[in-house]
């Protein structure tokens, strides 16, 4: 499973919508659905920091060193 889709499912069992969590997260929705649609690896670390600890996980769980 991708990084983008297991921050989809977070997201989701969480969240009713993915523009409530960007609401949230204060994040704004299209810079989300831009890394959900692309590499999440890319993302600033504001985001990042922001998006784990609304969800409440670490950043670990989306890294990989394989590319």
């Amino acid at each position: 499973m991708s990084r983008e889709l297991r921050l989809r499912n977070l997201i989701l069992d969480k969240y009713p919508s993915l523009r409530q969590f960007s609401a949230e997260a204060d994040i704004p929705y299209s810079t989300l659905m831009t890394l959900l649609s692309r590499d999440i690896g890319g993302a600033s670390f504001d985001t990042v920091i922001k998006i784990c600890k609304t969800l409440d996980v670490e950043p670990e769980e989306f890294y990989s060193d394989s590319k």
